[in-house]
């Protein structure tokens, strides 16, 4: 992925990658066919082992990301770099990995069951005939099994 190697050459020319697309095509046009390739594609939150992880808020452009193997004169160089002076300069926080999102099969299944439930409380609310019928049988086994799934 380009903003993979933008990275990596970030940090083997500078020993910094600022992470955000409009610098990254500002420092690197030759890697993407348009800013609109680059903003679709481009990937802030990486992996780069041996690096410290920051969020830098550059004035008149926000937060961005931060990668650097040292943290000597860090603002100054991402000054020099970005063009645009440093207001703040923090750890980054983890992001959290989205929760997965059910599956269609486990989101019919879930449904299904749900309608299962519905029916089967449909029979159960039914007064039992007095005599032995297979109507009776259907209440009493739809009754036993409202139990058993809420025990």
């Amino acid at each position: 992925m380009k903003s993979q190697i933008y990275a990596a050459q970030s940090i083997a020319a500078s020993g910094i990658a600022i992470m955000d697309w409009r610098i990254a095509l500002e420092l690197r046009p030759d890697l993407w066919s348009s800013a609109q390739d680059c903003h679709i594609n481009f990937i802030s939150d990486q992996k780069l082992d041996g690096t410290h992880r920051l969020t830098a808020t550059l004035e008149g452009h926000g937060e961005v990301r931060v990668y650097a193997r040292s943290l000597d004169l860090l603002e100054k160089r991402i000054e020099w770099i970005a063009g645009r002076r440093v207001i703040e300069l923090k750890p980054a926080e983890l992001e959290q990995a989205p929760a997965p999102k059910p599956s269609v099969l486990h989101r019919q299944a879930a449904d299904q069951e749900a309608a299962r439930i519905a029916d089967l409380r449909k029979i159960a609310a039914q007064e039992p005939p007095a005599h032995d019928c297979s109507l009776r049988r259907e209440i009493l086994a739809a009754r036993a099994e409202l139990n058993k799934s809420h025990a």
